[in-house]
């Protein structure tokens, strides 16, 4: 894992702060949004109403912390 729990990384214009290994806290650069999110998860209206239409949906918050975890 190259990633450390509880440090903020920047992914684009999102800190992703993880809070275990699966779970992240994901918040917008000037910290307007605090969501949770993993992998196939997301606390954002986008996601909640997206992945009903559309199965499989990503949003930008799920993206980050795939990306974060690629890495490692």
């Amino acid at each position: 894992m190259s990633f450390k729990i509880h440090e903020p990384y920047f992914v684009d214009d999102l800190v992703v702060y993880f809070i275990n290994e699966k779970e992240a806290l994901v918040t917008d650069y000037d910290c307007r949004w605090e969501l949770r999110a993993s992998e196939d998860r997301c606390e954002c209206c986008t996601f909640r109403f997206r992945s009903r239409v559309k199965p499989g949906f990503v949003c930008r918050h799920i993206d980050a912390v795939r990306r974060m975890k690629q890495q490692s």
